[in-house]
């Protein structure tokens, strides 16, 4: 059984890393000390959606037009060749275009003998350009990328652990990886309200790798984690000390000032009383999309994804599970679909824990469609 992580990280000198994260520690503990990583609710999950008002969310009825782009990357020849991202390009696809009806499809994967439609830097980017463009209320999207994931030093002060989430192209030696804030610009930026996007990331350090606001556990009851508003002020925070560095009055203004606006709940902060229903709707304005977007991932951010070998056929696990459980004859809804994948998982003896998160507050409840 392999493992679909980042190759470039292998490669860095063990000291340099620890230089490159030891720069910001004073920093990142100072902020530490009066920010709670996440706000957790364990209500059930009708109280959780009614607080965040999930029903004034717009969904997609999902009977407009339907795409899809498939991502499957075997990097063959190469030292970081994986086994089975191709099949599960071909797995997913066979049984999402049959089931949900998605006819309009893009592949990419590195068999293809097109250019066009080899699985590169700029060709994945060019495939969601694709996917969104056009896109409209009432409309289902779905992007599937197998291959590698990684992790790659954060360049705009807005991740607190100071690495971006990122996956690999097949080309990433030279063009480099392609990071979380490139996806989010590219798959949810342009997407108006009222369109779905479906996303299955099957690698590496992908939970949170499009930086949507709420993730779903399922363990035994259900939890809601709200990603905090760290990002948001070490962002800020950045952009403060960029402009001071550089001497710019007006910009050291504009950014004190957008420190101060109000988008950000510092009674939350502070460890005040800012959890559960008088929680600050604001304080996660930043990755908030009036679009309705679900991402399926592999694993936690700090977790790997297996690339296994099961019924005798190359196979990422997520993809694995996921397939099998909607080529039964059965639906499901959101908390069945994601406790019964992670069952799969477990039964299989894979440590990896499968994310579920959203764009909006959901009602796990309701059924999966697309």
């Amino acid at each position: 059984m392999g493992r679909r992580y980042d190759f470039s990280i292998n490669s860095w000198n063990s000291n340099t890393c620890n230089s490159q994260v030891n720069e910001g520690l004073n920093f990142n503990n100072a902020v530490n000390q009066k920010i709670k990583e996440q706000n957790l609710w364990t209500r059930d999950v009708d109280s959780f959606y009614r607080e965040k008002g999930g029903d004034r969310c717009v969904r997609s009825a999902c009977n407009g037009n339907k795409k899809a782009l498939f991502i499957g990357i075997n990097y063959k020849g190469t030292s970081a060749e994986l086994k089975g991202c191709i099949n599960d390009v071909k797995n997913v696809s066979e049984l999402f275009c049959r089931r949900f009806g998605f006819q309009n499809c893009l592949y990419l994967t590195d068999e293809q003998q097109d250019p066009d439609k080899k699985p590169t830097y700029n060709n994945i980017l060019e495939g969601m350009k694709w996917l969104v463009q056009g896109a409209k209320s009432g409309d289902s999207l779905f992007f599937h990328y197998s291959g590698h994931g990684g992790t790659a030093k954060d360049t705009d002060g807005d991740e607190v652990d100071g690495f971006d989430e990122t996956i690999l192209p097949l080309d990433f030696q030279k063009s480099g990886q392609i990071v979380d804030d490139v996806i989010y610009e590219h798959l949810v930026t342009p997407l108006p309200q009222g369109c779905r996007l479906t996303a299955i990331f099957d690698s590496c350090h992908s939970g949170t790798v499009l930086d949507l606001p709420y993730t779903y556990q399922c363990d035994g009851q259900v939890e809601v984690i709200e990603n905090d508003v760290r990002k948001e002020v070490f962002k800020k925070a950045f952009s403060i000390v960029g402009s001071l560095i550089s001497g710019d009055q007006a910009k050291i203004a504009s950014s004190l000032l957008s420190l101060f606006d109000g988008s950000i709940d510092f009674g939350k902060l502070s460890g005040g009383s800012g959890g559960g229903a008088a929680a600050n709707q604001n304080a996660i304005k930043r990755r908030k999309h009036d679009a309705d977007v679900i991402q399926f991932s592999g694993c936690r951010d700090n977790q790997t994804s297996a690339d296994a070998k099961i019924n005798n056929e190359a196979t990422g696990a997520m993809s694995y599970a996921m397939v099998t459980l909607l080529s039964q004859n059965r639906d499901y809804t959101y908390t069945e679909l994601l406790t019964s994948i992670r069952q799969i998982m477990k039964e299989k003896k894979f440590s990896q824990i499968p994310q579920l998160s959203t764009s909006h507050p959901m009602n796990m409840n309701e059924k999966f469609f697309m």
